[in-house]
């Protein structure tokens, strides 16, 4: 693979029910699978041998495994691909079969045979930050990421999914991206992520009622029902 000029442009990709094929049977592919499975990916193992997780998961029901070296034949299907065999030759024929096909792969830690790199992942309900040092230090992007978990605290899911609540009626009232914009962005600008940070949510709540008034966007049924309970 040539020399990138340029940085990884940094997506967030549906894989739910999709297949996917993980080319090795070790701890690093087993914990790859599981995340592949918290996120609804139709996961598929294919490896001489594998840990005990991966067994009692495909006894279970929740993955699929094949006991056998890594062919072509393998890709078959598959949406996404990760490999992390301990055999440098299979993990460069894996990467080049998926490039043939066009189906994004990753080489766990070689970063050069990578179609796409996993970011270290903050989430906090609703909310995900992707923390990515371009594959050149994991361990900083780690560190970044514990830096991150500090900050986001649970009052930032809490308002993502309030004012997610609002975005329907906001469609049909504001005509315009700039106009929904505009309310979205006075809302935060009256403090709300403080007020809820600071366990004041029947303000937080009542300002964000004033600022749906004031716009003419209807009171989700979400948004009624917490002032109700306050």
């Amino acid at each position: 693979m040539p020399h990138k000029k340029f940085p990884y442009y940094p997506i967030f990709i549906n894989i739910e029910d999709r297949d996917v094929l993980i080319v090795g049977g070790g701890i690093v592919c087993t914990r790859k699978a599981e995340t592949m499975m918290k996120y609804g990916g139709r996961v598929t193992v294919v490896a001489p041998d594998f840990t005990d997780e991966i067994r009692d998961w495909a006894a279970k029901g929740k993955l699929k495994t094949r006991r056998k070296e890594y062919d072509a034949s393998d890709l078959d299907g598959a949406s996404i691909v990760i490999a992390s065999t301990d055999d440098e030759r299979i993990n460069t024929r894996v990467a080049a079969d998926c490039r043939s096909r066009r189906i994004p792969v990753n080489v766990v830690d070689v970063t050069h045979l990578c179609e796409f790199i996993v970011p270290a992942i903050v989430e906090s309900g609703s909310i995900q930050l992707a923390v990515s040092t371009g594959g050149k230090s994991p361990a900083l992007a780690r560190t970044l990421k514990e830096d991150l978990q500090k900050f986001v605290g649970p009052e930032y899911a809490e308002l993502n999914d309030l004012l997610g609540t609002l975005r329907p009626g906001a469609k049909k009232v504001l005509p315009t991206d700039v106009d929904r914009k505009r309310f979205f962005d006075g809302i935060l600008s009256r403090g709300v992520i403080e007020m809820l940070r600071a366990g004041r949510r029947d303000q937080a709540y009542r300002t964000i009622a004033s600022a749906c008034e004031e716009a003419g966007v209807p009171a989700s049924h979400e948004l009624r029902s917490r002032l109700n309970a306050e």
